[in-house]
């Protein structure tokens, strides 16, 4: 099972105040020593994290684009990579 938490709502997309709080989300969502998936693209833009019970925690993003987001992440000292499976769209993130 997993649960989703929305960051903003459609109106939101590309209002700067919406990006702000998105951002700040994110600085509360990420964890230290935690692996991150992270999809940039279509409907299901977000972040997600196992958490140690094994359930999937995931953070959708309606205003943040996927440059602002991977910036973002850069910034906060998290190191992403691209998946070994080309079908894969997401990145996996780890803080370094």
């Amino acid at each position: 099972m997993s649960s989703t938490l929305d960051a903003a709502n459609p109106q939101a997309q590309n209002d700067p105040s919406a990006v702000e709080s998105e951002k700040a989300m994110l600085t509360q969502f990420t964890k230290p020593n935690t692996t991150y998936l992270v999809e940039p693209l279509g409907t299901n833009k977000g972040i997600c994290r196992q958490e140690p019970n094994g359930q999937k925690t995931c953070v959708k993003f309606l205003a943040l684009e996927a440059k602002q987001m991977f910036t973002f992440m850069q910034d906060q000292g998290f190191f992403c990579t691209m998946a070994l499976d080309p079908k894969e769209t997401a990145l996996e993130c780890r803080r370094v």
